[in-house]
């Protein structure tokens, strides 16, 4: 038999009272009722929908998908080529380590340039941060963008 086991060297604890606060800038990407199941080390988060369908919010690129029908197809899934590095961005948090780049309580990985924003997977475009600031500053540009053509030049203002 399989081990469709999520490992969990590439996740963090998703056990928080703050999700409502700190998803308050995406409400308008995830659009129908779920609960949170899984927080990466990037700060992607999975969702369970009342349907059993599994959600994901790309927080790096802005965005939200469906990736499974429900925790059963999705685990199914991880063990298709290219899951792990697409979902959780495995090879890279590898590297991260390697570099001695590694997260402490309640930190989690961030885009220096968020990959919506042309941003590389690379580890020099990587900084470790609060997981609150990186919801709240990745929310704060996703609601200045969010109604902006793609290609088109924005200047971004933090309060």
């Amino acid at each position: 038999m399989l081990n469709l086991e999520i490992p969990e060297k590439y996740i963090l604890s998703s056990d928080r009272s703050d999700w409502p606060e700190l998803l308050s800038d995406w409400q308008s990407l995830i659009s129908q009722p779920s609960s949170v199941w899984l927080l990466t080390k990037f700060g992607e988060l999975f969702f369970c929908h009342q349907d059993e369908e599994i959600g994901m919010l790309k927080v790096s690129a802005f965005r939200y998908q469906t990736v499974a029908k429900d925790k059963i197809d999705f685990k199914e899934r991880l063990i298709e080529s290219g899951k792990m590095s697409e979902w959780f961005l495995a090879p890279l948090v590898d590297r991260l380590e390697v570099a001695g780049k590694c997260l402490q309580s309640n930190q989690c990985y961030s885009f220096i340039k968020p990959l919506g924003l042309g941003g590389t997977l690379t580890v020099e475009n990587v900084m470790m941060v609060p997981i609150r600031e990186h919801f709240c500053l990745c929310g704060e540009v996703f609601r200045q963008i969010q109604d902006v053509p793609d290609g088109a030049e924005v200047v971004l203002k933090f309060k």
